[in-house]
């Protein structure tokens, strides 16, 4: 997502087929699950887009394409700071009507497994990708395994205090008791 911007779409229209190709490109681990949001009105000026779709499906990519627009059409406007300066003209100078192409959107996102949603309200759009999102296959990079250990020295520590406090009190009595039975010959 970092290396993508709106420079790297040409000023001609969406080629579908040339941006699934670019999409595919990266992608550089087989065994990651492959998850691609194309957003157009699905109008093509390429060539391929289905074919290409077929290719995508192969490497393991879903595809998930949100209309945008409507299939009545309108000019594309172009803004600056929010605000509509103008609108997108071809090269004649005529002011540019696009509109949406569901059908062909819908075949596309077919082809790859995946689904494909109506762009007019955010909220559908957003829950349907995090629909597929959580229903996509996990693949984990990296695990690791963390045991917490909780002290028990003060179980051990107990137990030694009370042996040393019986060997205070308890063994110097008796062994004053067995001084007196001089066992071995000892000399007082």
């Amino acid at each position: 997502l970092q290396s993508m911007n709106t420079d790297i779409v040409s000023s001609q229209g969406t080629a579908i087929s040339d941006a699934l190709e670019l999409s595919a490109s990266f992608f550089d681990n087989p065994q990651t699950s492959k998850l691609v949001i194309l957003v157009s009105d699905g109008e093509d000026h390429g060539s391929g887009s289905e074919e290409a779709a077929e290719e995508a499906r192969k490497k393991g990519m879903k595809l998930i394409t949100v209309g945008v627009g409507t299939e009545k059409g309108g000019p594309i406007p172009i803004k600056r700071n929010g605000v509509i300066e103008s609108f997108k003209r071809d090269n004649d100078g005529e002011v540019v009507v696009t509109k949406l192409y569901p059908d062909a959107l819908k075949r596309i996102a077919e082809r790859t497994k995946g689904g494909y949603v109506y762009g007019g309200s955010t909220r559908e759009v957003s829950e349907y990708v995090k629909n597929a999102l959580e229903n996509i296959e996990k693949t984990e990079f990296e695990s690791k395994q963390v045991a917490e250990y909780q002290s028990q020295y003060q179980w051990f520590l107990g137990i030694a205090f009370v042996l040393l406090l019986l060997e205070i009190f308890l063994l110097e009595r008796r062994t004053a008791w067995i001084r007196k039975l001089n066992l071995f010959n000892e000399k007082e």
